[in-house]
């Protein structure tokens, strides 16, 4: 249970989460849409943990939230 979905639209903030976490020892998934996080989030083991900005080129974390709670 170590994997964290990272929801950004900024390379340089992906990119630097995704260091940190990787070093910490965990194993980041990296996107930078919310259609690409919802392929991505199908797939999480129960228990990981979703890091998200607040706007995406195609949407917002709200739309995703709702979109998660009808799944």
């Amino acid at each position: 249970m170590n994997q964290i979905l990272i929801i950004d639209a900024s390379d340089s903030d992906r990119r630097l989460m995704s260091g940190l976490l990787t070093r910490a020892g965990y194993e980041p998934i990296v996107v930078d849409s919310i259609e690409a996080a919802k392929e991505k989030v199908v797939k999480l083991p129960p228990g990981a943990v979703i890091v998200s900005a607040l706007s995406f080129r195609d949407g917002t974390a709200k739309e995703l939230i709702n979109w998660l709670n009808g799944n």
